[in-house]
């Protein structure tokens, strides 16, 4: 069973083996540039010879032509040019033509050495040692055991090259890597710093805007001097406070942004400002629990600050006038807080536009503490629930 299982995968090694052999490593444009520019200059010269050489040199000299213009083949398929190149040496052994294709081998080392793989490398170096072996057992005239040394000299010169400009493709290669993945990181960092700043505009300045956009439509409601009083102040504080979040934001935009930090919230205070800005549009606040309980950490505590904070912004668009209820919950191990708003009708809802962005802030806020947040209507009431773990 062994040996039956065994022979699908030998066609399939075979064609890996040949994939690893026709594998290169492409030439940057300048090298193949160089590359063809030298290759036809040697392909003009040896034309030349193939036009003032006499007939009985005239198979030796189209041989030279043919030999030179292999070189090319480097730029697209070093596998191919190497087939040749061996094809080529074989020949010359009929064409009398030994020397020739042993010095094209030699030079060519350089090039298998910069554009092939390791295999054919390896393919390339056994067959120019063969060549020259063969050369100097059959005494090829014309063709000395000191030509086959030079050659072997020409071959290791023309490798180092090939190597050293492995090397440099490898570097610039690794180098444009490198670039590349720093841009990804600038854009990475440039994202972030919109999307902080998105977040920032949204958390803060939505808020302040609301609470304008509310109370000028108490204002323009019948009601005694005290109240109009008392929203008018409402509307300049939220004024104010809405552009000096702006000048914050913009500042950590120009520059570090643990210079223009602002200082976090409690929840104890942004229950107590919910409170005014809902008395002021004809809503209550109870709260159940203790805002201010020590056994939270600050994180939380502001996490929880501007959670609450949403969550006003969002009775104020879309909520009843009527009481909206907090409770918080410490225990050793949790702090929860609901928020528990009536609903308002159709036209109520429809005052304010709303796309759902303090929703997904709310809940990633959450999230990124380790805490969950549920938010949906439960018996004509929308109700938002979140959890942090203390542990």
């Amino acid at each position: 069973m062994r040996a039956m299982s065994s022979e699908p995968s030998r066609p399939a090694h075979r064609i890996a083996r040949l994939l690893r052999l026709g594998a290169s490593t492409p030439l940057v444009t300048a090298e193949r540039l160089t590359l063809l520019a030298l290759t036809s200059a040697g392909v003009v010269i040896s034309l030349v010879l193939v036009i003032v050489s006499p007939a009985d040199d005239l198979v030796s000299s189209i041989f030279q032509l043919a030999l030179t213009a292999v070189f090319a083949l480097f730029a697209w398929s070093p596998f191919l040019a190497v087939v040749m190149l061996l094809s080529a040496m074989c020949v010359s052994f009929a064409v009398a033509n030994e020397g020739a294709a042993v010095v094209a081998l030699a030079v060519a080392m350089g090039c298998v050495v910069r554009t092939g793989t390791r295999p054919l490398l390896v393919a390339f170096v056994g067959g120019f040692l063969l060549s020259g072996a063969a050369a100097a057992t059959f005494a090829v005239p014309g063709l000395t055991l000191t030509n086959v040394a030079a050659a072997l000299v020409v071959a290791t010169v023309s490798g180092a090259v090939g190597y050293l400009l492995t090397v440099g493709s490898a570097r610039e290669r690794r180098l444009q890597e490198s670039l590349r993945a720093q841009h990804l990181a600038e854009q990475e960092a440039a994202f972030a710093e919109r999307q902080r700043i998105a977040d920032e505009l949204h958390d803060v300045i939505a808020h302040d805007l609301t609470v304008i956009a509310m109370y000028t439509r108490v204002l323009e409601q019948p009601i005694d001097e005290e109240l109009r009083e008392q929203s008018q102040q409402t509307i300049r504080d939220a004024a104010h406070k809405a552009l000096g979040d702006l000048r914050r934001v913009v500042e950590q935009a120009k520059g570090p942004a643990v210079l223009a930090e602002a200082p976090r919230e409690s929840l104890a205070d942004a229950l107590e400002s919910a409170r005014s800005e809902l008395h002021g549009v004809g809503a209550t606040l109870l709260l159940d629990g203790n805002a201010a309980d020590p056994r939270v950490p600050r994180v939380i505590d502001a996490a929880l600050a501007r959670i609450a904070r949403e969550s006003i912004t969002n009775v104020l668009k879309h909520g009843g006038r009527e009481a909206v209820e907090i409770t918080v919950r410490v225990t050793s191990g949790t702090v929860r807080m609901s928020v528990r708003s009536p609903l308002a009708t159709k036209a109520a809802r429809d005052v304010l536009p709303s796309g759902g962005y303090g929703i997904m802030r709310m809940t990633a806020r959450a999230h990124q503490l380790g805490g969950e947040l549920t938010v949906g209507s439960v018996h004509k009431a929308w109700v938002l629930e979140v959890q942090f773990p203390l542990v």
